[in-house]
């Protein structure tokens, strides 16, 4: 919050909108990812999604000290629509990344895939940090950078992804009347 106009308060705003989002979207996302297909689909969503919470942080951060209180205005917005993007985002890539690991499984390799999937999580939380490091000592360059490579990223995984066809669910459909 020191490189944005937007005030310290915000942050604490911004993490009850994070935890709202997560707990009324959340089981409705899934949906976007309940068969290859739809995870395939979703791709190209997420990928937007990270391009405009990357974009979003990069609005936060451009200040313009002449227009103090319409950057203030903007900076707030900015970092409220990133969040938002991110979380859903998030949502949509943990759905899309365990359907896609499980179904296009071959039967004989579902183990060999669950572990590949297993390394891109745990790759993901050792480069995490550092690729925020940078898109922070980087500036408005570095969230675009940022919000662009997983957009990347994204299509690139929809582009090797094969479309099966298959409308198997990954986990069975399980209903609250069943006992």
């Amino acid at each position: 919050m020191t490189a944005t106009t937007a005030p310290h308060q915000a942050v604490p705003l911004l993490l009850v909108l994070n935890n709202l989002l997560v707990v009324c979207f959340q089981v409705p996302l899934a949906r976007f990812g309940n068969t290859p297909r739809a995870a395939r689909a979703t791709l190209l969503p997420l990928g937007a999604a990270f391009l405009a919470g990357g974009a979003a942080l990069a609005a936060s951060v451009v200040a313009t000290p002449w227009l103090a209180t319409l950057a203030l205005t903007l900076a707030t917005l900015a970092l409220t629509l990133a969040a938002t993007a991110f979380t859903v985002a998030e949502m949509l890539h943990a759905t899309v990344s365990w359907e896609l690991s499980v179904t296009l499984a071959p039967p004989t390799a579902q183990g060999a895939y669950l572990g590949v999937h297993g390394l891109a999580q745990a790759a993901q939380r050792s480069i995490g940090p550092l690729a925020m490091t940078c898109a922070i000592a980087t500036g408005p360059a570095g969230w675009l950078g940022l919000g662009a490579a997983l957009a990347v990223v994204c299509c690139t995984q929809r582009h090797l992804v094969r479309d099966r066809g298959t409308t198997a669910l990954s986990v069975p459909p399980v209903t609250v009347s069943e006992h």
